[in-house]
């Protein structure tokens, strides 16, 4: 681990590492693709499975698809013989932190667990690298979406925040920002409200988003009336589902973030309508949550965990461990009653959501503890069908409306001639298991076929870069 990723990691409250020049895939993963006898989920609406089917994929793009009888296979195209398997839109993790990534091999990661499209939440000029490459198929990588460098008050929560005090200082970082690139702007919680109103009409504008957190001086209403695009965690709703003062501390305390307080529920209810008639989607990220608080023997389990072995060492040994462990300590009997409830007031504030027809993306705010890259979009998906959810609504929250959010929706997130190869194919059906993304047989990302066996060579290349950081 380098040191300045170590310090960055020591740095963070709340923290939030990607595959080396190597865009070299066999020339054989460039030619036509045919899957043939697949079982195809193209999740645009219709709940259907349309069963043994032919898809052809060439240059990039689904273009054919249709009953086996009915579609020709190119004859110079890669047969892939895929009877009883599922062919669904490849996977999107809409909150992930790949700025504290400092070498891209662990972009393979999301690839790897079907992620075929990453929104980083934290930019840096690598990234911006990273994303072009990615798009001209230079490098093994899901398509990269990123945020710029957070926005932030003075001081900053984090320190290599941008701490904005005044309007004009506002200004110049949107400036900044859009000429550079960056997809969208973030906003974080000590943003002062003079320059948060400042970000917003100056982004508007310049025509990039702005999505994040809710700054502590900025009213809710506020916030959803300024047209932010996204809101980050569940924690930032403490304040105003709690029943009471339950929990006296300060804004940012953890428990409080984790809501392991007491809720009221018609607050809840009010809450799920507001967000429900903005234009504001949310991204729960339950699983950080989830991962970030353990008793000693979790925590040990946790660390037994095949998933180890692809994460650097330093991480695991000077943030992961450390953090989970400090955030259990001292706890007594109540206290993990606390975070027992908080796990249950998670999930009823996104069932609440869900009832209220809130928009939401899923997102799991990777490197934070234990939430591997890429693998724990699987597990948000476990989070979103206990809240309810059932898993044919928790994957087209996954794909066609994280598409939808991105502008892309003509371009991916469905399975349809014209659009993009962006595909994930099942070993089992995930409309009646949703623990079926996690049996992987294969993924196409931009035309490029990544088969099951190749998939595990790439893991594995991570595992020795992980290794080597020792």
């Amino acid at each position: 681990m380098s040191l300045r990723l170590f310090l960055r990691l020591v740095a963070a409250s709340f923290l939030w590492p990607w595959g080396s020049a190597d865009g070299q895939e066999s020339a054989a993963t460039r030619n036509a693709l045919a899957f043939v006898g697949v079982n195809v989920i193209p999740l645009t609406g219709s709940g259907t499975i349309h069963s043994d089917y032919t898809v052809v994929v060439r240059d990039g793009r689904i273009s054919a698809m249709g009953p086996r009888r009915n579609v020709t296979v190119p004859a110079n195209a890669v047969r892939i013989a895929a009877t009883g398997k599922y062919l669904m839109p490849g996977l999107a993790d809409m909150h992930a932190h790949l700025e504290h990534f400092d070498d891209s091999t662990y972009l393979k990661l999301f690839l790897v667990n079907g992620i075929t499209s990453v929104r980083s939440m934290d930019g840096r000029a690598h990234i911006l690298e990273w994303k072009r490459r990615a798009a001209a198929g230079t490098v093994t990588s899901p398509s990269i979406y990123t945020a710029g460098r957070v926005l932030d008050g003075d001081p900053p929560v984090r320190s290599d925040n941008w701490a904005i005090r005044t309007a004009d200082e506002a200004r110049v970082a949107v400036d900044e920002q859009a000429s550079q690139g960056y997809d969208f702007l973030k906003v974080y919680a000590n943003l002062p409200v003079e320059a948060f109103r400042a970000i917003i009409e100056d982004a508007k504008t310049r025509r990039i988003p702005v999505a994040g957190h809710i700054p502590q001086a900025v009213p809710l209403e506020e916030f959803l009336a300024a047209g932010v695009v996204s809101v980050e965690h569940v924690g930032d709703y403490a304040n105003i589902i709690q029943a009471g003062d339950s929990i006296p501390q300060g804004p940012r305390d953890p428990m409080r973030r984790r809501l392991g307080l007491e809720v009221d529920s018609s607050k809840i209810a009010a809450l799920a309508w507001r967000l429900a008639r903005s234009s504001t989607w949310v991204v729960p990220t339950i699983v950080t949550y989830d991962r970030g608080i353990a008793t000693p023997a979790v925590l040990q389990s946790w660390m037994s965990e095949p998933g180890l072995a692809v994460i650097d060492r330093g991480i695991v040994q000077y943030y992961w461990e450390p953090s989970v462990s400090r955030a259990g300590q001292g706890l007594d009997s109540a206290g993990w009653k606390l975070v027992e409830r908080s796990r249950l007031n998670r999930i009823a504030l996104v069932s609440a959501f869900r009832r209220a027809g809130v928009r939401m993306l899923v997102g799991t705010d990777t490197p934070q503890p234990f939430a591997f890259p890429g693998a724990y979009v699987h597990e948000e998906l476990a989070n979103f069908v206990a809240a309810g959810f059932t898993p044919e609504q928790a994957l087209t929250i996954a794909t066609r409306d994280a598409a939808r959010f991105m502008g892309q929706e003509q371009e991916r997130g469905t399975l349809a001639v014209g659009k993009r190869a962006d595909l994930l194919l099942l070993e089992s059906n995930p409309l009646q298991d949703i623990s079926a993304t996690r049996k992987i047989a294969g993924v196409v990302a931009q035309g490029r076929w990544l088969p099951a066996s190749r998939l595990k060579e790439m893991r594995e290349a991570v595992e020795r870069v992980a290794a080597a950081s020792q």
